[in-house]
């Protein structure tokens, strides 16, 4: 696992060098239909090439833009290549990458990075914690007690939630990454994401929420470390 995680950190620092150094009259570019359904821009496909370069040793890839990639592994590696990619587009700080290992349908590894600002979080069975990019001092991912809001993604899907939100008098901020934003469910109230949900937008952030309170339909996904808040607002979702 070792091996892995370390290919997953090099690709990501490939990554954020690219961002630093290329044009953002290039990134922007769009391409192509990607996998997803969404219209791919050029960072999205080139972000896609770096971890089909580093990590196609370890498993077959399935990823937003391309699709499947079949290396003939036993293992299954899901990628969102760029996460928040309106953000990034917009010059937003609140944009990254995922990436998950699924073993027999199991996901078994996982990591997160917030490109913005470095910060990267790796789990597998049996660690989950966080750092910088370039640093090697790890610290465990624990529960905020203090924090007082949620994150409530995609909310101009939702037909009816925000004003039941405002009416309960429960706050959130809707910051447009949903891989992200799961990855950090630990430090905030809840994470709600309403509308449809593709593997790779989820597969290694619910992974890092296992310990948490989660309810996943077809519809909607709730994640809460507050089992009072998380009842709350199942009830009116």
């Amino acid at each position: 696992m070792k091996d892995f995680f370390q290919a997953v950190i090099t690709a990501n620092k490939e990554i954020i060098e690219l961002l630093e150094n290329g044009s953002s009259e290039e990134f922007h570019q769009s391409i192509s239909l990607g996998a997803g359904g969404d219209i791919s821009s050029k960072i999205d496909l080139l972000a896609e090439e770096i971890f089909i370069k580093h990590l196609s040793r370890f498993g077959n890839i399935y990823s937003e833009e391309c699709g499947f990639v079949d290396n003939k592994k036993s293992d299954d590696i899901i990628i969102d290549p760029i996460d928040g990619s309106d953000n990034f587009a917009s010059n937003l700080p609140y944009y990254g990458t995922s990436v998950a290992l699924k073993r027999d349908g199991k996901c078994i590894a996982a990591v997160v990075v917030n490109l913005a600002n470095g910060e990267l979080f790796i789990k597998d069975e049996s660690r989950f914690e966080r750092t910088h990019i370039g640093k090697s001092q790890f610290k465990n991912v624990e529960k905020n007690r203090y924090s007082k809001l949620g994150l409530f993604e995609r909310t101009y899907c939702s037909k009816g939630t925000p004003e039941l939100m405002r009416r309960y008098g429960i706050k959130y901020r809707s910051p447009g990454a949903f891989a992200l934003s799961l990855a950090y469910a630990h430090d905030v109230d809840f994470v709600l994401y309403e509308g449809k949900m593709r593997e790779y937008d989820i597969a290694a952030g619910l992974y890092m929420c296992e310990d948490l309170h989660v309810e996943k339909t077809d519809d909607f996904l709730l994640v809460s470390q507050n089992k009072e808040i998380f009842d709350k607002i199942l009830q009116f979702i």
